[in-house]
């Protein structure tokens, strides 16, 4: 299931007015490509101080050419955090700076270098370009599907989303750089296609392509593209899980520490799930199975009868009723609502050998 949380990079998302405000500082001057100036000369003068009529030259033509710019702008500051196992949403703006009505291909593309100046450590297991379409600023999947734009006017402003698949396990604090790139192209109604710059010399009846994009993070200058970099930050809880076992006694030796491991033997288990100090978020809906092996038996009374399981020193039934821990068939499953940061679970039962 897609996932976004736009609420924590707030301050960079406050309003769309803010938004496309900041990406269009930039415009496009001048005249629009293909414009037509012409302009002609003329000379007054007198004979004999008498008034002649006034000459003109002939009219001098030439069409104005198309000067490609653009710019791709980062609109959050910082990470946009992500939860692993999900897809996380990063926004950019694409801004035609140019002075003709243009149609861009979008890309995007993992980055070693953090923009944010944290270290990047994992690469997302897929990236995607979509055009921001409905609520501007907020990323939504069943809406936001174009992965072109097929025309953007001069002076146009444009969000576009860079969509990560986070993958499962990783670790909290984890960074996934991204770079999108833009490149401009003919409109999808002029046939889309690439734009080329035209070979000297320059013909002034002829609307010719001139680059004048400068240098993004990952391009270089007048090559009609442009990139920024964004990148993502796990939130996460850490959570480990160990076991130990105890032995308690035997039939032969009594208890600890004479007893040994052999048949009849009975050993308690102690199954310890963390969520580590330094994560960002709980851990939820925790489910904790043993499937005990063949060669011991579950012992069904150890805490009181009926009740064979202990979770954090509170005696556990070993039905499937209205408390956390039970026993089927050799399986011990345990459930915990939540696990806080630096909170711990401690689960106990025992066997027979």
């Amino acid at each position: 299931m897609l996932r976004h949380d736009l609420k924590r990079v707030a301050g960079a998302l406050a309003t769309a007015a803010l938004l496309w405000s900041a990406a269009g500082t930039a415009s496009a001057i001048g005249a629009d490509a293909g414009t037509v100036i012409s302009n002609t000369a003329t000379v007054d003068y007198s004979v004999n101080a008498v008034a002649q009529p006034t000459v003109s030259s002939t009219a001098v033509d030439f069409l104005v050419d198309r000067l490609v710019d653009l710019t791709v702008t980062a609109v959050p500051v910082t990470y946009v955090t992500v939860t692993p196992n999900s897809d996380g949403a990063f926004l950019f703006t694409l801004s035609n700076t140019s002075n003709d009505e243009l149609g861009f291909n979008l890309s995007a593309a993992n980055n070693a270098t953090d923009p944010f100046g944290g270290a990047d450590n994992f690469d997302p297991s897929a990236l995607t370009t979509v055009v921001d379409a409905g609520v501007i600023g907020t990323y939504e999947p069943l809406v936001d599907t174009a992965t072109t734009i097929d025309a953007l006017a001069e002076d146009g402003v444009v969000g576009v989303w860079v969509v990560a698949t986070i993958p499962g396990g990783q670790g909290n604090g984890d960074i996934a750089a991204v770079t999108l790139t833009a490149t401009a192209r003919e409109t999808t109604a002029n046939g889309g296609g690439a734009l080329a710059e035209a070979a000297n010399p320059e013909d002034p009846a002829t609307m010719e392509t001139v680059f004048g994009d400068g240098a993004g993070d990952t391009d270089a200058a007048n090559a009609a593209d442009f990139s920024d970099s964004g990148a993502y930050q796990v939130e996460s809880a850490d959570v480990t899980i160990a076991k130990t076992e105890t032995l308690i006694s035997d039939p032969v030796n009594g208890a600890a520490p004479n007893a040994r491991h052999i048949p009849g033997a009975i050993v308690e288990y102690e199954i310890t799930v963390t969520n580590a100090a330094g994560s960002a978020l709980a851990a939820t809906t925790l489910s904790i199975s043993d499937v005990l092996p063949g060669d011991v038996t579950f012992e069904p009374d150890t805490y009181a009868v009926g009740f064979g399981i202990d979770l954090d020193g509170v005696a556990q039934s070993n039905a499937a009723d209205l408390d956390q821990g039970s026993e089927a068939a050799g399986t011990v499953t345990v459930t915990v609502p939540s696990l806080a940061p630096a909170a711990t679970a401690v689960i106990t039962f025992r066997v027979s050998v």
